[in-house]
């Protein structure tokens, strides 16, 4: 299984499409940045140039949603360890960097163009099936990150994109590399095998006590019992709490007061544009442009003569979000709009229309229709909200006053009636627990990670602080801790036994499946020696590289090429085969060579498919040169 995940994943390694790097970053931030402070943001230094945590963080969080995602169950903790995802995740950025920094000493360049075209095709900024400016600056905004930063990382993924394409612009496949690929493809090869089980042969093996004591020592790990705690805790809500916060009228009159700045409305402009772009992908860039702001003074004109603004707007703006309601963008304030926009809007006066205003998305016009200057929100307006909020405050504060004042209380008592009294006395709900681990989900404890992470930091005997979460105050004490150990062998000898057993078996398998390879190579009869091993000869029955998996056998075929190379000449798999805890020796019985009757229709996408493999080995051979010149630095303890 962890071969067929790393063959469909395994190119996210080499570079990565980096077009879609920016869809991971998009919520995150995105680029690398500067920061002298390297050793506690930086994961990792490349050149120079930072690669921060959080960006790292980001894409390893995504990297593991995508196999837990598309293998479900198969995707365990164990799997994720073998793969590596933390240096894999790592090894994109630095791969990206390094990309970024080719492109440079290139001199390759990204045009305006290219990345308002990258913009609006990211569907996240879509309304109705087409690019909304507002809900593109809404997203920004909403996720704290400037347009200038979000552009900016959409450049970079653009110029990764053209770097990579200097790289294998010049890549090709020939028609003898395709046939030759159809054919390989297509060959269908169907084997003899003998299989030799481990689970058959545990019957025949014995373990002694003392070998069970000398692997229970050599894997303690695999039988160490985790760390138990048996807790008493007691919980106050914050809904309970909140019967004693009485907050009154004076209260709310000197929180607003001393809080005037949280309801202040800044200043505003209500407006209307009209945006006219340049052609998509002109080839004069320069006309187009020249075109669109013709037109558009000629829209201008048109108005001060006597054409409603709006009517031109519905006609005339190329703004898919606001065109139909006659260019309205309605109120807003600073920080929304891109600065050229901004700055103009909020000079003139209101009535008055600017002039032509380049941006990025083209060429545009304002009409100010109203302003507004900065004011603050009346008290009758905002108190029922700051009721609500000081209730909350002083729920909260009233809470954990309670559960601190019964956790010092704790720590001198050591009989639970004790302490279930002291707890229902305060007001809290107090409950006590059987000794349990992290592993134990149904206790209230663990299923709640803040409360896990207190409990567990606890000593025996120890009270933790009152510790606040949604719903309410804890305060928790352990009253006995059982440390991790390794148990002594007389009460896991039988597990010890039973998993020594087995990996005998299995080695044992393993052993006579290649003493069995061995003498059929040297010339010995597969079927006459399986015979003496008490193995039947089995057949897989014809296959062809395409369908992905030996039938009977349920090994992954796909990184095995030899498979479907062998002859009869020389038939035997090079080595033993495993496969779901069976070990197998394969002999090629008989071959079906290709049928050419279906190459024309596969050619194309045969090619297409070596063209991919060629491009893909081209950026990978690319990317370690760049490596091997590049000074890189690591810090492991933040991965």
């Amino acid at each position: 299984m962890l071969e067929s995940i790393r063959k469909r994943r395994n190119s996210i390694v080499i570079l990565v499409a980096f077009a879609a790097i920016i869809i991971v970053f998009i919520f995150w931030g995105a680029g690398p940045s500067n920061n002298d402070n390297q050793n506690k943001t930086a994961v990792a230094i490349v050149d120079g140039m930072e690669i921060p945590v959080r960006e790292y963080a980001a894409l390893y969080k995504k990297e593991v949603d995508y196999y837990r995602s598309t293998f479900k169950g198969q995707f365990t903790d164990d799997v994720a360890r073998k793969m590596d995802l933390k240096h894999r995740s790592l090894d994109i950025l630095i791969n990206r960097a390094l990309a970024l920094k080719d492109a440079d000493a290139k001199s390759i360049k990204v045009a305006p163009e290219d990345i308002q075209a990258a913009i609006r095709s990211i569907p996240a900024f879509t309304k109705n099936g087409a690019f909304d400016k507002d809900t593109y600056f809404k997203v920004l905004s909403a996720n704290r990150i400037s347009p200038a930063e979000f552009e900016r990382s959409i450049e970079d993924d653009i110029l990764t994109g053209k770097v990579r394409e200097t790289v294998v612009k010049d890549l090709s496949v020939t028609d003898d590399e395709v046939k030759a690929a159809y054919k390989k493809e297509m060959r269908k090869v169907n084997f003899s095998y003998a299989a030799f089980d481990g689970d058959r042969l545990k019957n025949s093996i014995k373990v002694t006590d003392e070998e069970g004591q000398a692997f229970l020592k050599d894997n303690g790990s695999a039988f160490m019992v985790p760390v138990k705690i048996k807790a008493f805790y007691a919980f106050i809500g914050y809904k309970d709490a909140a019967s004693k916060a009485k907050v009154t009228d004076d209260d709310i009159k000197a929180f607003y007061e001393k809080n005037k700045d949280q309801y202040a409305l800044p200043e505003r402009v209500k407006a209307r544009h009209i945006l006219v772009r340049p052609t998509p992908g002109a080839a004069d860039m320069n006309k187009a442009k020249s075109d669109a702001k013709a037109k558009l003074e000629d829209i201008i004109k048109k108005i001060k003569a006597g054409a409603k603004f709006a009517e031109m707007a519905k006609k005339h703006s190329e703004d898919p979000g606001s065109a139909k309601a006659g260019g309205d963008l309605d109120w807003f304030g600073r920080g929304v709009m891109i600065k050229p926009f901004e700055e103009t809007a909020f000079s003139l006066k209101k009535g008055e229309m600017s002039g032509t205003i380049e941006t990025e998305f083209g060429y545009h016009v304002i009409l100010v229709e109203d302003k507004k200057d900065p004011s603050a929100r009346p008290l009758s307006e905002v108190s029922a909200d700051i009721k609500r909020n000081l209730t909350f405050d002083k729920a909260r504060a009233f809470a954990k006053d309670t559960a601190s004042l019964l956790g010092a209380k704790l720590k001198e008592m050591k009989d639970i009636a004790e302490m279930k009294k002291a707890a229902n006395d305060a007001g809290l709900k107090a409950a006590v627990t059987e000794p349990f681990s992290e592993a134990d989900k149904r206790i209230e404890l663990v299923s709640n990670e803040m409360l896990r992470d207190v409990v567990f930091g606890l000593r025996a005997g120890e009270v933790s602080p009152a510790v606040e979460t949604h719903e309410g105050v804890y305060v928790i004490k352990a009253v006995e801790k059982i440390d991790a150990h390794v148990p002594d062998y007389k009460a896991v000898s039988a597990r010890v036994k039973a998993m020594l057993i087995l990996k005998k078996a299995d080695e044992t398998a393993k052993k006579k499946a290649e003493e069995l390879l061995a003498k059929a190579k040297g010339g010995g009869d597969l079927a006459a020696l399986a015979k003496a091993e008490g193995v039947a000869i089995d057949e897989t029955g014809l296959f062809s590289k395409s369908q992905g998996f030996i039938p009977r056998v349920g090994a992954f075929s796909g990184d095995k090429p030899a498979l479907f190379d062998l002859e009869e000449k020389s038939p035997y798999y090079p080595e033993v085969l495993e496969a779901n805890g069976r070990y197998y020796v394969l002999k090629l019985k008989n071959a079906k060579e290709a049928d050419e009757s279906a190459y024309e229709s596969m050619k194309e996408q045969l090619r297409a498919r070596i063209k991919a493999e060629k491009q893909e080995e081209a950026v990978s051979a690319w990317l370690k040169d760049l490596r091997g010149k590049a000074k890189i630095k690591i810090f492991e303890d933040m991965l």
